[in-house]
């Protein structure tokens, strides 16, 4: 019990860095993929802005919406996997290819190997705050 709890623990770390890395894809796709001048960092920025509020909304543990915790980890994880394809527009397939393998792992072990890796983490936030 307690090694899959420490296994979910690290998916969650994981996942949480793969979702800041994501947020950096975009940008650098906007980058890359942008007019040149003002419409360049208009472009990366938006992109990362667009994907933290949609992260946001919909994704994010405390967004005050019906989804179960599974369906925020399918959407989570597409929106991962788009930021890489924006890795892969950009010029970098290769890098692109070893986010998209990165996200798809971290998205197995949560779902398989510790599914139930954010109850615990709520768990664990309720009774630090006691």
């Amino acid at each position: 019990m307690q090694g899959s709890k420490g296994i979910g623990m690290a998916a969650l770390a994981m996942r949480f860095f793969v979702e800041v890395l994501g947020i950096v894809a975009v940008a650098f796709w906007g980058w890359q993929t942008g007019p040149d001048g003002i419409g360049r960092i208009a472009l990366a920025v938006g992109a990362a802005v667009a994907l933290i509020v949609v992260w946001g909304f919909v994704v994010a543990p405390k967004a005050d919406n019906p989804l179960r915790q599974q369906a925020r980890d399918i959407v989570g994880t597409v929106l991962l996997l788009v930021a890489a394809a924006g890795l892969a527009a950009a010029g970098q397939p290769q890098l692109a290819l070893v986010f998209a393998v990165v996200i798809v792992v971290d998205w197995l072990a949560l779902v398989v190997i510790a599914p139930d890796a954010h109850q615990a983490l709520r768990s664990s936030a309720a009774g630090s705050r006691r």
